[in-house]
């Protein structure tokens, strides 16, 4: 290297050695600091070497080694990050989101749907697919996208509207372009991305060769290279991959077969050398136009299972915060915080999480969530937005060739037609959302007649065809029916319909909900249209009045309206009801909660609703006065005496009491925890010889995950009124020794610690001996256990600590029969290797509930249905 030259003049600041950047045939060396741009070019260059070096192309070798890296750089430039273009949420910074960080690999089937549309009734994907070629491409398994243009010249992808098709595409050519072919299963190839539109407005002028057209479209994009002779170089060495976009984005079928022929010929003859294509299109539109060619693939894509929503929103949180905050710990923990909220807002909803199956609408909720929308309790906001984006913004957006493919859509007209026919479909096909063609048209008729079209015939066959060929709401889902392309979108319309038909008069809206109280298929349906009015209306007023007259009149089985009236408080709850309405379904919710009449299952989620919209017992940290003297106990029923009195706790320790013990630093303060307790919390302890249960129990909880319970963030286990769960004996100590420290009125000679066995079973059956804390024989309306289900089948989960009146104990003291195991602070054998816990679970049969009954777990055990409750005693020797 030659010296710098340098100024005479010195200066304190040292100077920036500038970037090198070497080269070799797989890799560069990058010295200094550089940009991802730089790297991304130089990367180019390595590549465009490497493509062209054992061929003898006509174009001399240096000319054609300089446009190649100049076209890939090119194409890396312009797809490098994910376009967001279109889908109606805007954000105050402009998000740069790396393509190749967000991709999720998508999965298609080899076949066509019966309709227009797969049929959502079925599980699509997420089977093992095997090692061998023909298993793996076995007609109608679902399998991996790259596996098809791997094992075939060319794949014709078809897919809903954000299915991922075109993005799929800029994958393909942003993967080559960096020379990654290897990463995807494929060699090096030349991408070549364009849109069919463009090609077909050019054979609209002239006849022109689809490999003429190429080399002119990039030139008047503004790229000027020659890319036609390095097309063709390509193409002559097997090299080339085609990408064309958008086959539905040509209107005119005619030109539309014309366009299929034209791709078709030249796929036929650029393949045997070893050249790929691949044409998207979605479904609507392509039966008519379908081709057939030799080791041409067909395959449509499917939509997102479990895994592939998880591992989306893995990279969509990380690539947020690393934006925001860079590569630091700091967005690694948002990120992950990030993560398990968005995935319990989909997760939620079933509605909510049948559109996160798809790529752009999954994008979409992604964006909306960044924003503060409260999901999926305002997802009236949600739905709202995804109608809009694909009625109007991403349809004009979505194109490669940045027109609109055909004509714009009246959003607002759309909707008022839309919305009628999605509430009649709802009430002649309720969960199903299929209607014959005839019946479709005759009721858009109807629709357009109302209206007062002057011609309803000819308006409602121009609607069909917007609808399906330009937003694809509504589509043909099988042979000769018609349904919504999600049955949430049906739901959601259907919900807009009743709320535009009360017109500011909720009587309407009460007397229609009310048919249908206790039916799964309007649950959705009611919860949706209260939502609308209260928050996209501003109505809370009229959707005030809709919710009391369902707590007051209780249409339905008993206590459904109550608790369809407590969802839809909570959906809307800030500002989408009045204060006094909220009040009045609180009320009502308390009372179906405890009525013994009630279904358990009700009875729980009433609970539930209770402790997220707000409302505590009164006497939640209240002490029941347990006196001195004899009891009966164990099965024998033996007199046992406790010669001193002492306070049990009216309820287990709840959640919204343990978060005070976290929020305080109670996992970071020494002095609450014991010795062997402050080892388990610090990771000494997982140094131990200890024996294979132990181990396994501390293995499934790291260190990373012992400074909270360890389902904190489950969103039923983490209820404010239901009893902390997955948390070990130490941590039940050090919150008592916590709780010392705050409570000042305890007598002397007195601690706050777990209960002993014998304390523990006097407060739970009273003196007399009974089995259970309410008298003898189970009753299934006292108490959460596996058996308290009409089908033996348990309730599902924990219950509000208040639920269940009919449990109370004789020392006044509620749920010591079932809910949660509770830790006492006896052990259960002399080697002290097991703690005794009491009292029974959800997830444990009656016969476990009995107040005698005496159980044990290592003090390491976290279990969902292990939590414990405190008492003032004297100190336990």
């Amino acid at each position: 290297m030659t010296e710098k030259k340098t100024s005479s003049r010195k200066s304190t600041r040292q100077a920036k050695p500038e970037p090198e950047i070497q080269t070799g045939d797989q890799s560069i060396a990058v010295g200094g600091s550089l940009t991802d741009s730089a790297i991304i070019h130089g990367q180019t260059i390595v590549l465009a070497d490497r493509f062209w070096r054992d061929l003898k192309p006509a174009l001399p070798a240096e000319t054609l080694r300089e446009a190649t890296a100049a076209y890939l750089a090119y194409l890396t430039d312009r797809h490098y990050y994910l376009s967001l273009k279109g889908m109606g949420v805007s954000d105050r910074v402009p998000l740069k989101l790396n393509l190749l960080d967000l991709y999720v690999p998508l999965k298609a089937r080899m076949e066509l749907p019966e309709g227009e549309t797969w049929k959502r009734d079925l599980s699509l994907a997420g089977r093992d697919i095997t090692d061998h070629k023909q298993e793996m491409l076995h007609f109608g398994e679902p399998v991996p996208l790259l596996e098809v243009l791997k094992h075939h010249s060319g794949a014709i992808v078809l897919g809903d509207p954000g299915a991922g098709k075109t993005t799929f595409l800029k994958y393909l050519a942003l993967r080559l372009a960096r020379g990654e072919g290897a990463k995807i299963g494929l060699s090096d190839f030349l991408p070549i991305l364009l849109p069919l539109a463009a090609f077909a407005n050019a054979l609209q002028t002239r006849d022109i060769r689809l490999d003429d057209f190429i080399a002119e479209y990039f030139a008047g994009i503004g790229i000027d290279l020659p890319i036609g002779p390095m097309l063709s170089e390509a193409l002559k060495a097997g090299r080339a991959l085609i990408l064309l976009d958008g086959l539905d984005e040509v209107r005119d079928l005619n030109m539309r077969n014309t366009v299929v022929e034209r791709v078709v010929d030249f796929f036929a003859f650029h393949r045997r050398e070893g050249n790929k294509f691949v044409l998207t299109s979605r479904v609507v539109g392509y039966r008519a136009v379908r081709p057939s060619a030799e080791d041409l693939a067909e395959c449509t894509i499917v939509d997102f299972e479990e895994d592939e929503i998880e591992e989306f929103v893995k990279h969509w949180t990380a690539a947020i915060e690393r934006q925001a905050q860079g590569n630091t710990a700091v967005a690694r923990a948002d990120a992950e915080t990030d993560r398990r909220e968005l995935l319990d807002a989909i997760n939620q909803n079933p509605g909510v999480r049948q559109l996160a199956s798809t790529p752009l609408l999954l994008t979409i909720l992604a964006l909306m969530k960044r924003q503060g929308v409260s999901l999926p309790e305002r997802r009236v906001q949600l739905y709202d937005q995804y109608v809009n984006t694909l009625l109007s913004t991403w349809n004009r957006a979505r194109s490669l060739s940045g027109r609109a493919p055909g004509r714009d859509i009246d959003e607002i007209q759309t909707v008022r037609i839309l919305a009628p026919l999605a509430l009649w479909m709802h009430e002649i096909s309720p969960g199903v959302g299929l209607v014959g063609r005839e019946e479709m048209r005759r009721k858009l008729e109807e629709l357009f007649h109302e209206r007062g079209d002057v011609s309803p015939h000819q308006a409602s066959r121009q609607f069909l065809q917007d609808v399906r060929e330009h937003a694809a709401l509504l589509l043909e889902r099988g042979p000769g029916e018609y349904g919504f392309i999600h049955l949430t979108f049906e739901e959601y319309l259907a919900a807009v319909a009743l709320a535009l038909k009360g017109q500011g008069d909720s009587t309407p809206i009460i007397e229609t909900l009310s048919r249908h109280v206790g039916e799964q298929a309007w649950r959705e349906a009611t919860l949706l249209t209260i939502g609308y009015l209260g928050i996209r209306q501003q109505l809370p007023k009229i959707a005030g009045q809709v919710v009391e007259s369902l707590v007051e009149n209780k249409p339905g089985p008993p206590g459904e309206a109550v608790v369809l009236a407590g969802d839809a408080v909570l959906d809307t709850w800030p500002g989408g009801v009045p204060l006094q309405s909220k009040e009045r379904v609180t009320q009502a919710l308390l009372e179906t909660m405890q009525d013994a009449a009630i279904r358990p299952e009700l009875r729980r989620h009433a609970g539930l609703l209770l402790g997220r919209l707000g409302w505590r017992p009164g006497d939640l940290d209240r002490f029941s006065e347990v006196p001195a003297g004899e009891f009966q106990a164990g099965i024998k029923k033996e007199a046992k005496e406790i010669p001193y009195m002492y306070f049990a706790a009216k309820y287990p320790v709840t959640n919204i009491q343990f978060a005070r013990f976290v929020k305080e630093d109670g996992y970071q303060t020494r002095e609450y925890w014991s010795e062997a307790g402050w080892e388990w919390r610090a990771g000494k302890y997982d140094s131990r010889s200890l024996e294979g249960v132990e181990r396994d129990w501390l293995e499934h909880r790291p260190l990373s995950k012992r400074n909270i319970p360890y389902y904190w963030h489950n969103i039923e286990l983490s209820n404010p009124i239901v009893p902390v769960v997955g948390v070990c004996w130490f941590e039940a100590e050090a919150y008592c020794n916590w709780l010392a420290k705050k409570i000042v009125a305890v007598p002397e000679g007195y601690v706050i610690r777990l209960p002993r066995n014998d304390e523990w079973e006097r407060a739970a059956r009273g003196t007399d001996g009974r089995e259970y804390p309410w008298g003898e024989g189970f009753n299934k309306a006292a108490a959460n256990t596996w058996d308290s289900e009409a089908t033996g089948s348990g309730l599902g989960g924990t219950t509000a600590v208040a639920t269940f009146p009919q449990g109370i104990s004789p020392t006044d003291t509620w749920d010591m029969s079932g809910n949660v195991w509770e830790w006492t602070s006896s052990w259960y054998d002399e080697d002290r290797k097991y703690r005794i816990v009491r009292g029974g679970s959800w997830i444990g049969y009656q016969w476990f509930a009995r107040a005698s009954f005496c159980n044990w777990s290592i003090p390491l055990m976290f279990n969902d249905d292990l939590g414990f409750r405190i008492v003032i005693a004297p100190k336990d020797s």
